[in-house]
């Protein structure tokens, strides 16, 4: 979020959309400095691949980065490129990815605030990638395959310790833009393969874990990573990730990208058409994620209405990505927006 710091961003959300919101993030932030104005952890996966690129002793940088304004690479084909310095399976422990640490300074802020508004249901929610998400940004495809494994442990463990903190407090969102970018190139007969990291972090996870994922089109910058004309590519693999999720492990919620960062939502109703195709066990909340800047209420209106038809119901409401790449202004509207539509359900 495009707010001072977390306590802040978690504040605002709170002041705008109160009891409509089903978990609270802490906007993902993180300290500001002359090299990242915006905040350490302003880029999501980002922040991970910059930690690894300031480990010299572990990490050869093998292509510099190309930076914008707040500190993170410009584009996809900009961003930098690592050599490990050690085998996959000594290097599980030179990583830290600071997940529990992030958490820990802002999970107090969290509870202080929520007894305040007096929400004791409200959950802490904290979204990871999957190693793959990682190293598929950071090294060549090889060594991306090779160390996604090792990624996942280590952010597995991260989250564990969280759940030690926490418990049943805290939702864990799993986040997949790598996975779905991998799917998109692959025939359907593959799908497998991008599924299998997803479960190579899942399977990892403490079993008690309340994980609801984000099926993510990717975004840098404020754009997307792929650009499907369809969501018949979308709904197939939500619809195999949800019949071959690992039934050890609980799946809350799926969440939907409907509009590609900067690319607003279209308004043709049928486009939305395949999202009758999607299935979901009854206990599985289905999120729409397409508020967006370029879209007015009445459009949003429409597109709601065109979703819910077809699913046959009423279903959960977000933002698209990108929101931590806006201005304060434009995100506090798109808070605005979503209890508009929220108030009116």
């Amino acid at each position: 979020m495009p707010f001072a710091n977390e306590q802040d961003a978690m504040k605002r959300a709170l002041d705008h959309l109160g009891t409509h919101l089903s978990s609270l993030p802490d906007g993902e932030i993180g300290e500001k400095t002359p090299q990242y104005p915006k905040g350490k952890r302003a880029a999501w996966v980002m922040t991970a691949i910059d930690i690894c690129t300031a480990d010299t002793e572990n990490w050869e940088v093998a292509q510099d980065a190309q930076r914008g304004d707040d500190g993170f690479p410009v584009g996809y084909d900009t961003v930098q490129k690592l050599r490990p310095k050690h085998p996959p399976s000594a290097m599980y422990q030179h990583l830290d990815f600071g997940y529990h640490t992030y958490f820990k300074e802002s999970y107090p802020l969290f509870k202080q605030l929520r007894d305040e508004r007096g929400q004791p249901d409200l959950k802490f929610q904290v979204g990871v990638p999957t190693g793959l998400g990682i190293t598929f940004a950071m090294m060549g495809k090889i060594d991306a395959l090779r160390y996604a494994s090792v990624f996942s442990q280590r952010i597995a463990y991260e989250v564990n310790e969280i759940i030690k903190l926490a418990g049943d407090d805290v939702v864990i969102q799993v986040e997949v833009p790598g996975e779905l970018a991998l799917a998109h190139k692959l025939p359907n007969f593959l799908i497998g393969i991008p599924l299998k990291s997803i479960y190579g972090l899942v399977r990892r996870i403490d079993s008690s874990a309340e994980l609801g994922v984000h099926i993510c089109l990717g975004d840098l910058n404020n754009e997307a990573l792929i650009h499907p004309k369809t969501l018949k590519k979308l709904v197939y693999f939500s619809n195999q990730m949800v019949k071959t999720w690992p039934k050890s492990h609980q799946i809350a919620y799926v969440h939907y990208p409907l509009a590609e960062a900067a690319t607003p939502p279209p308004t043709n109703e049928k486009y939305y058409a395949d999202l009758k195709d999607i299935k979901l066990p009854e206990h599985v909340r289905f999120i729409a994620g397409f508020v967006h800047k370029k879209r007015s209420k009445e459009e949003h209106q429409h597109i709601l209405q065109a979703i819910e038809s077809v699913r046959g119901g009423t279903v959960d409401i977000a933002c698209s990505c990108g929101m931590g790449r806006y201005s304060e202004e434009t995100a506090l509207s798109l808070l605005m927006v979503m209890k508009e539509m929220a108030e009116q359900k």
